[in-house]
């Protein structure tokens, strides 16, 4: 048979959604509206493994079974149930999820995973049967949000979120005080912590906590990855290799609180070299220039010089002496990493922003 090719376009849904749970329905309605041939079961039991769905699929070679693992996560955790799945299945294996941005698809791509979701949004490759689906709207509410009950935080919002993760004791603190540490207006910090207090994320006044650090870390990861890392400014140089960076740059008073990427990662575990730093700072990064001899020019180690997005006086003493950010952010960056490598190590450590948290 000839390739099939469905590219960016619109089909209608075929057949009638055969599954109870929300996700699984609209998964399998949108597979079914890839191809008039494609057949899919649910609730399926094999001698090594159990799917929510599985599909038979035309292909060049003939029908292929190919089996759908629905997954509530969008970001940390993918790769390696893929590879579970995978290894239980010995053959083809799709992602359903909620929701893929294009960041996350494109990154989707390039690990080989595959994947649909509940928009529509798509990446199969197949001999003969080609999908490739991108930039519908989301349809369903993501993971982080319905159990935590919280609507989508603004880019102020986010940066908020990110600052009483690291210093809870902020939530003992005035409006304005939170507001300079996230560097966002007063009104802006007033009402994320509204929104978080609302619900159930964290406890204001004088027993000003978080109730649910777990929730709060999770959705920020995902409006970090989504929102607020697309809206900082960074440029790419060459300098120094990434130990001189965590070893202080002879300077800690300089570096301290600022290094992210693989070269802080290799902090957290001895399974990678790290080639590429990550340096928080204020652009144009000129005190960080001069003391690193960083150049534009293909020479030295890989160094993205980023916006901070935090007051780093106020978190001082959250932030500690380290040259390192936090656990959470590190995790975050890594993960959103162009290196597969960093990626696979980074989502072993999903559990950082939850053990350790965002603090040190």
């Amino acid at each position: 048979m000839n390739d099939l090719n469905v590219g960016r376009g619109h089909g209608a849904v075929h057949g009638e959604a055969i599954a109870a749970n929300e996700l699984t329905e609209r998964i399998v309605e949108r597979i079914l509206a890839l191809h008039p041939d494609i057949v899919a079961a649910t609730n399926v039991v094999r001698e090594t493994f159990e799917a929510d769905v599985e599909l038979t699929v035309p292909t060049r070679d003939g029908p292929r079974d190919v089996v759908v693992e629905i997954s509530w996560g969008t970001q940390g955790g993918l790769a390696r149930r893929y590879r579970h799945m995978r290894s239980r299945v010995g053959g083809p294996v799709v992602l359903g999820l909620p929701y893929v941005d294009t960041r996350t698809a494109r990154r989707l791509r390039a690990e080989g995973i595959p994947f649909i979701d509940a928009s529509g949004n798509a990446w199969i490759d197949l001999p003969g049967f080609y999908v490739e689906v991108d930039g519908r709207r989301p349809v369903m509410e993501g993971p982080d949000r319905r159990r935590a009950g919280i609507g989508e935080l603004s880019v102020a919002g986010l940066r908020v979120a990110f600052v009483v993760l690291i210093d809870p004791s902020l939530l003992l603190q005035p409006v304005r005080k939170v507001a300079q540490a996230a560097r966002v207006s007063t009104g802006s910090a007033q009402a994320a912590l509204v929104s978080m207090a609302e619900s159930g994320l964290i406890v204001r006044g004088r027993a000003g906590r978080l109730k649910d650090p777990e929730a709060l870390a999770r959705t920020w990861l995902s409006g970090y990855w989504s929102r607020l890392l697309p809206k900082l400014k960074e440029e790419t140089v060459f300098g120094p290799k990434p130990e001189w960076w965590t070893e202080g740059g002879g300077d800690s008073t300089v570096i301290r609180g600022r290094v992210s990427g693989d070269a802080a990662l290799a902090a957290l575990t001895d399974r990678i070299v790290p080639t590429t730093t990550i340096v928080y700072g204020e652009p144009s990064w000129l005190d960080v220039r001069r003391r690193a001899r960083l150049s534009a020019a293909g020479t030295g180690s890989r160094v993205i010089l980023r916006e901070r997005f935090w007051d780093p006086e106020v978190l001082a003493e959250a932030l500690g002496e380290s040259a390192t950010v936090p656990p959470l952010l590190v995790y975050a960056d890594c993960r959103a990493s162009a290196d597969p490598r960093v990626r696979e190590i980074a989502d072993e450590l999903d559990h950082l922003p939850v053990v350790q948290g965002a603090q040190r």
